[in-house]
């Protein structure tokens, strides 16, 4: 005789949403005092604002896409997808000159 099965059994840990939320506004927050950081350093300015972009695009897909509990295939699917756009990003202004 087979067991039936629970739902609690297929189930997946659920993220803390308000946390991830909370770590977003972090990370806006700090985003908006690097904003204000004065020209004469830019050279740290616009890295230190795409670490944070970087960051908080990767709590989005993680948790609120929910590829952190998902198949790795579409994350292998989105990565592939990342890549690429960098690679054009990259050297699609090499070509056009």
């Amino acid at each position: 005789m087979e067991h039936p099965h629970t739902p609690a059994e297929h189930t997946r840990p659920h993220p803390d949403y308000l946390r991830v939320f909370a770590w977003l506004a972090v990370f806006t927050v700090i985003e908006l005092f690097v904003s204000f950081v004065p020209p004469e350093l830019d050279s740290i300015k616009v890295p230190l604002l795409v670490i944070f972009a970087v960051l908080k695009a990767t709590l989005v897909v993680l948790y609120y896409m929910h590829l952190r509990y998902d198949n790795r295939f579409y994350a292998l699917l989105l990565l592939s997808g990342v890549f690429f756009a960098l690679l054009i990003g990259r050297f699609l202004p090499l070509v056009q000159k």
